[in-house]
């Protein structure tokens, strides 16, 4: 392999390593202790889950389904279920966010960074 060649994967291995271990950073500031949320649930935990729902809703083809009202109601739990099953399986789908389903949630916040790391504060997860 030519040197250039070989030059150019480090660069791009460095510039992956980068990526990945600036998305780390971010976990640095999870709440372990966040609460689960589920069916009458209410607050910001519950629009992370609504936008990250949302996101996911779209990359798959159904549009954006929910609004982000910090309500957890039917149609999120609903949704939620949906999002589980594709996630983990039929097995996995309760309408409970917590920390499994949680650490998806946080995975599916896309686009805005500003998203993804204001939730760690309020979804749970096994970041921490």
């Amino acid at each position: 392999m030519s040197t250039r060649k070989t030059a150019a994967r480090v660069g791009l291995l460095a510039a992956a390593l980068t990526v990945v271990t600036s998305g780390l950073s971010l976990t640095a500031n999870a709440s372990p202790a966040a609460a689960t949320l589920q069916y009458g649930s209410h607050g910001w935990g519950v629009k992370c889950v609504q936008q990250a729902v949302n996101d996911w809703a779209a990359r798959t083809g159904y549009g954006r389904p929910l609004t982000r009202d910090g309500s957890f109601g039917s149609g999120t739990r609903t949704w939620v279920k949906k999002f589980q099953t594709a996630s983990f399986g039929e097995r996995g789908a309760d309408g409970v966010v917590g920390k499994q389903t949680g650490n998806s949630v946080l995975a599916n916040l896309q686009g805005d960074s500003t998203w993804r790391h204001d939730c760690y504060y309020y979804v749970p997860s096994t970041h921490g």
